[in-house]
């Protein structure tokens, strides 16, 4: 499986922004005060994406895998018949 450079972080980031605002509403909604909402906010927001863009670190970092060698057939040789 290949996927495009920073396809996870970007991914990741937006995950990580729909978490937070998701942890705001449900903050505000259980009647959690609005700074503590976002401070808790920012804080998952920071900690989604640093996930993402570690992962994305550890799949640019890593060796690519290796393919198996494809064995090449020897050429054939011309027999003594056919030459005459």
């Amino acid at each position: 499986m290949t996927l495009p450079p920073f396809a996870l972080a970007r991914y990741g980031v937006w995950v990580a922004l729909a978490v937070s605002a998701l942890s705001v509403w449900l903050g505000i909604r259980a009647g959690v005060s609005f700074d503590y909402a976002v401070l808790r906010a920012v804080f998952f927001f920071l900690i989604v994406t640093v996930m993402a863009f570690g992962a994305e670190a550890v799949l640019l970092t890593s060796p690519p895998a290796r393919r198996p060698p494809v064995a090449v057939p020897p050429p054939a040789e011309e027999s003594a018949e056919s030459a005459e």
